[in-house]
């Protein structure tokens, strides 16, 4: 993800500065590869080039590049001479996260543009004189997950992957496999409010923009896509690092990408576990990283090891990693290893030229770009074997991947063929399978199968059938189901099955009508034995429904899984659910609630984290009367107390009010060998860990600096200390409100209504306010950073040479 937290501090990056040496990209001393390879450095962007973010070879070699600020760029790649020019060939078109060359054109999405383009050439004179507008896309952000990279697919169709700030166009959605993504959430978190229904997907399209279809969605900010030798469609999800920590946390991650596929990201704290029934699981979770270009391998011209995974590029952590896939039933599982990787290394995308190479640019946020080439280098034996794939795998996982095919394609026609076939596959131990099935079998009419439903007795495949029949049906369809679900003895059942159940009753009360009281005394009494659980997931999922159903005692079963032998995941999990509930609470629970509070403050996680607390502890204190505040008076004292977080900051004298230029000379040679003490001494002295993480130190309002230096050269960090508001990153950047009343407000929005926005206006306390959307007369990106400037004033040369070295071998070292 392009807008991750990319720069130094509050994410603020340097654009190109005027000193020579910054136009020169990473050297290839400082950058890593398996041995068997070797990488060159073809080209270094220059003074009015932009940062380069996408990339397409064109028909003859030459490379489109997709500009950070605003245009298209060419690399004439057959030039003669030692020099590869470059030229604009587009000026209008603002910052294009995406470039393809095919069909005689370049599409382009051009997110501050709002739309996907195509460019021709009418005349052949090599000049691209026609744009033309194929479909505007509304992108509702300043963060960043926009209108990304575009794939050209085995089918000759074009792909786009757009991220979760773009809006799904509804005269699309209506007619998509993937439409109008649901929140389905049974207890929805009040702090979520306000967040749409957006959420990342990937968009077919004719070569001429007449036809659009969106495939799958669920997705945060997917980058790019690519097809393997199968023609299967992957991806490279971005995770959303300020929910470490926490349980809804979702890694950077491989994804298989099917027709009609639901991947289960959602707003906030909504984002979906993957045991619901109706979304399709990870192939490969990745951990933290910010996820741009992917490519398969088998179109490279290297060694077949090398030919049979897939490479993804990670901008954060200047990294290429190499995933193997192994067929598993009619998908895949993944594995991976470090391909490559330098610092700073900032890649944006990738690209296999027609020699059979691996092509790579880095840039992004105003950096500095380089043009880079990989290649196999014969004389150095590779060492990477790869993973073992039995021949039997392949084989099941051919024929499996061909049914899963052939039940995707029912789910853009209608057909009595599907239903007869499909109603088999519900029953499959093959989850890919299963959901295939299903999402054919709800693009019937449901009056032609709702019947086999509501009589089958196999629990997996009248479990997904009945998944299948909450999303199609109507309310009237309510009792039937809830019958059908009565039918099963929940505690005898698979963990497996036992969650598609679960997953079957939340649906049925979500989309087809809430449980009268008779239901509700049934439905806790199939649930209740399932709770408490040895199994995480059906201890949230039969927690859920048992706080909706309001089951007597479940306050009581829910506070023991907050004891220390329970997972932080688990605990954070069953405080916020338990937060729905307003009556039930006794003295004793009570009491061990606002322990667990006490407790709950030395948890560690993501930026986020201490928000969520902070939104359960409001919560609960709701729920208490004004006797309970007055006899729990002290134990909420020590709740409320400043956590000491030990002495990140020191007094110091002024040293000099630092330039840039007073001190680029000194970076540009300087010994980076220093003391990791003398480092980290500069470190603290400076403020820094007062906001920000680097290795096991430091605090989380701002961005982790652990990798800067993977990321941005010793120049670019210098600039982003000493000018923190020359370029700032949307993600941590505040906004200005003027009001009707004449005054005005900057802060960060933290949540939103439709009546209301909170505003942190204080990133170190994270003090917040609330004004009234009403009360707003104009809003606009403020130009300050909220990091102060003058931090290295205080150090003496040396001193900020060891800060800045500290900060390189830090990424190095990780």
């Amino acid at each position: 993800m392009i807008h991750r937290i990319a720069s130094l501090i509050y994410g603020l990056l340097c654009t190109t500065c005027a000193f020579a040496q910054i136009h020169t990209a990473t050297s290839i001393t400082d950058i890593t590869v398996q041995p068997g390879f070797k990488v060159e450095l073809l080209r270094s962007a220059q003074d009015g080039e932009s940062s380069w973010i996408s990339m397409s070879f064109d028909n003859d070699g030459n490379i489109i590049l997709g500009l950070d600020d605003v245009g298209v760029g060419h690399l004439d790649m057959n030039a003669s001479g030692d020099e590869i020019p470059f030229k604009r060939i587009n000026d209008s078109l603002k910052h294009c996260r995406g470039v393809l060359h095919a069909h005689d054109s370049i599409y382009v999405s051009a997110t501050n543009s709002q739309g996907f383009y195509r460019l021709q050439d009418t005349s052949g004179d090599g000049t691209f004189d026609k744009e033309e507008l194929l479909l505007p896309l509304e992108y509702k952000s300043r963060f960043g997950h926009g209108m990304n990279q575009i794939t050209l697919g085995p089918d000759n169709q074009i792909y786009l992957s757009c991220g979760n700030d773009v809006v799904m166009p509804a005269e699309i959605a209506n007619t998509s496999t993937y439409n109008h993504a649901k929140k389905d959430w049974l207890l929805p978190n009040p702090h979520d409010a306000g967040q749409d229904d957006r959420v990342g997907y990937i968009l077919r399209m004719d070569p001429d923009g007449k036809s659009f279809h969106v495939i799958a969605g669920g997705l945060r900010n997917q980058v790019d896509i690519a097809f393997n030798a199968d023609d299967e469609m992957f991806t490279f999800d971005a995770d959303m690092e300020w929910d470490v920590g926490q349980p809804w946390y979702r890694p950077t991650r491989i994804n298989h990408i099917v027709s009609g596929g639901e991947y289960g990201w959602r707003w906030g704290t909504g984002k979906w576990p993957i045991y619901y029934a109706d979304s399709l699981p990870t192939t490969l979770d990745l951990g933290l990283g910010s996820p741009t270009g992917l490519v398969s391998g088998h179109t490279l011209d290297w060694p077949k090891r090398f030919q049979q995974g897939m490479y993804a590029a990670d901008w954060q952590n200047g990294r290429i990693l190499l995933v193997d896939l192994i067929p598993v039933g009619a998908s895949y599982r993944g594995e991976y290893e470090l391909f490559l990787e330098g610092a700073p290394l900032n890649i944006c995308d990738m690209e296999v030229s027609s020699d059979g190479n691996l092509y790579f640019i880095t840039g992004g946020r105003g950096s500095q770009s380089g043009l880079y080439r990989v290649m196999v280098d014969p004389s150095i034996e590779p060492t990477s074997t790869g993973p073992e794939i039995h021949h039997t795998a392949v084989s099941i996982g051919k024929r499996e991947r061909k049914t899963r095919k052939i039940y995707d394609s029912y789910q853009e026609k209608v057909t009595n063929t599907s239903e007869v076939g499909a109603w088999a596959l519900l029953g499959h131990d093959d989850r890919w399978l299963r959901f295939s099935a299903m999402k054919a079998l709800e693009r019937q009419p449901v009056h032609a199968w709702q019947d086999k439903v509501l009589v089958d007795d196999n629990p997996l495949r009248c479990g997904t059938g009945l998944i299948a029949l909450c999303h199609s049906g109507v309310p009237e369809h309510q009792p039937q189901v809830f019958s059908t679900l009565q039918q099963f003895d929940l505690i005898k059942l698979p963990l497996e099955q036992q969650l598609i159940m679960l997953r079957a009753y939340q649906l049925c009360f979500l989309r087809l009508g809430k449980p009268s009281e008779e239901q509700t005394e049934l439905a806790i009494k199939a649930i209740r034995p399932l709770f408490p659980s040895k199994h995480e997931s059906v201890n949230h999922m039969a927690g859920e429904l048992l706080v909706y159903l309001e089951m007597s005692g479940i306050i009581e079963s829910s506070i023991l899984l907050l004891n220390e032998g329970s997972t932080q995941y688990q605990q954070l999990r069953m405080a916020r659910m338990l937060m729905h509930l307003k009556e039930g609470w006794t003295e004793d629970t009570k009491t061990a609630f606002l322990n667990w509070l006490l407790r709950s403050r030395l948890m560690i996680g993501g930026h986020q984290l201490k928000e969520r607390l902070t939104d359960i502890r409001t919560d609960f204190y709701e729920l208490l009367n004004d006797d309970d505040k007055l006899t729990h008076a002290k134990l909420i004292e020590k709740i409320e107390e400043p956590i000491e977080s030990g002495d990140l900051t020191t007094t110091r004298p002024l040293v000099q009010q630092w330039k840039v230029e007073d001190l680029v000379k000194d970076l540009s040679a300087f010994n980076r060998n220093r003391s990791d003490e003398d480092g980290l001494h500069a470190l603290t002295a400076a403020s820094c860990l007062k906001c920000h993480k680097v290795g096991s130190r430091g605090g989380q309002i701002g961005p982790d600096l652990t990798n800067v230096a993977k990321r941005f050269n010793a120049n670019q960090i210098l600039e982003s200390i000493i000018e923190p508001s020359k370029v700032v990153d949307p993600k941590y950047s505040y906004s200005t409100y003027l009001l009707k009343d004449g005054t005005s407000v900057s802060g960060r929005p933290v949540g939103v209504s439709s009546k209301t926005l909170k505003l942190e206006v204080n990133p170190f306390t994270q003090e917040t306010i609330e004004v009234k959307r009403d009360d707003i007369d104009e809003s606009y990106p403020s130009k300050t950073s909220p990091m102060p400037s003058g931090l290295l004033d205080t150090l003496n040369k040396e001193e900020i040479k060891d800060l800045i070295a500290y900060l390189i071998r830090a990424a190095k070292n990780d």
